[in-house]
């Protein structure tokens, strides 16, 4: 096997059978992960998804096409929170603003950011491309996959956060873009950072994150398309700025020694609290997951291949949310309701499935108000005191 952002030799990491790829599939639509790893670039991936694009790319479409990252009854606009400010403050140490007038975001959503942007920089000229149609946007937007626009390279920043990962032909994606920039304008990628994920507990192995990138990685696909790497910021997620120009020197990033033991080390732990939870329901005790997510589906995935789905269904089990659009539909075979309307009848071991810190920040204390002295707290499969 063969790394896709070096070349170097690769090597199967872990395999999970039967995973569903998103809340918005049927529940029995599944398919096998294999995540694969390169020593060389620190870079992991979903082989199946990487060995044929397309074929993933399809599988995953029905879901792409009712994506909806912000509800608007429960997020103002525009939404600006301490991961956009974070970027905000990225993009100030290196962008000459007064200069700028054409920005371009690619996975726009609501327009929130460009919104934010231009509250900031009010001579900006913003655009934002979505590739599903939503029912509000507050800036100029065009409902379209990115890969059937063709604009001409007039743009001075093109944006583009959380949408790399999910991408399974990311040279093809990046080039793309790059395509869309002026010679000498900035490119900003925000993907997740692998390490944080890990060290929280987070299971960052969902189907639909193609890929897991380190800064190296990120490096070798910017000049794969034509950009050198200007700067790189972990302080939230990992962004990494890059500029239209012919590629100056040696690389400037190296690899995270670390990474891999920090794999292995969680593997381990998502086998200590499975069999942690598997204790806590034989003794009675109930699993309530907090968050009708695709996290959610990834760890129920896991539980029913390692207990069995005959063990599964005898289970205490409850699942809820906090989107009022969710409450009463079925989400992985189990009817999605409210956390206050929960009811436990006993002891209950609280999982919260939430992907990204900002939503789990907002979703501990809720937990929290609510738990007796008997009930735990997991965030995904790290235990939590309180």
């Amino acid at each position: 096997m063969q790394c896709p952002m070096c070349a170097g030799p690769a090597e199967v990491v872990f395999r999970r059978l039967g995973q569903p790829g998103s809340v918005h599939l049927p529940l029995g639509k599944t398919v096998d992960l294999e995540i694969a790893g390169c020593r060389n670039c620190d870079f992991f991936w979903n082989a199946e998804a990487f060995a044929d694009p397309e074929a993933f790319m399809a599988w995953m479409a029905p879901a792409y096409a009712s994506y909806n990252l912000l509800d608007n009854d429960l997020h103002g606009f525009p939404l600006v929170d301490e991961r956009t400010l974070t970027v905000k403050g990225f993009l100030d140490a290196h962008c000459d603003w007064p200069g700028m007038r054409q920005v371009l975001e690619v996975g726009s959503n609501r327009g929130d950011f460009l919104a934010y942007l231009q509250q900031c920089h009010g001579h900006l000229q913003l655009l934002g491309v979505e590739s599903t149609p939503l029912s509000l946007v507050g800036v100029p937007t065009l409902f379209n996959d990115v890969h059937e626009i063709r604009f001409s390279p007039s743009f001075d920043l093109v944006v583009t956060r959380q949408v790399l990962e999910h991408m399974p032909d990311p040279g093809r994606f990046l080039t793309h873009l790059a395509s869309f920039l002026r010679e000498g304008a900035l490119l900003l990628v925000e993907v997740p950072v692998l390490e944080n994920e890990l060290d929280e507990g987070v299971d960052p192995w969902v189907v639909e994150h193609a890929g897991h990138y380190s800064e190296r990685a990120l490096e070798l696909l910017g000049r794969s398309a034509g950009l050198t790497l200007v700067a790189a910021d972990r302080t939230y997620q990992l962004s990494v700025l890059f500029r239209k120009q012919a590629h100056a020197g040696v690389l400037r990033t190296s690899v995270n020694s670390v990474r891999w033991k920090r794999v292995q080390s969680f593997l381990h732990r998502v086998q200590e609290s499975q069999a942690q939870w598997r204790q806590w329901v034989e003794q009675g005790g109930e699993l309530c997951f907090y968050g009708a997510s695709n996290v959610f589906l990834a760890l129920s995935a896991v539980l029913r291949e390692k207990w069995g789905e005959e063990y599964w269904q005898g289970c205490r089990l409850a699942l809820v949310d906090d989107y009022p659009r969710k409450h009463d539909e079925e989400v992985g075979g189990l009817r999605v309701q409210s956390l206050e309307s929960h009811a436990p009848l006993g002891k209950t071991l609280y999982v919260v499935c939430a992907m990204y810190r900002y939503h789990r920040q907002k979703m501990l204390p809720r937990v929290l108000g609510r738990m007796g002295p008997d009930d735990r707290l997991f965030a995904m499969w790290t235990p939590l005191a309180y």
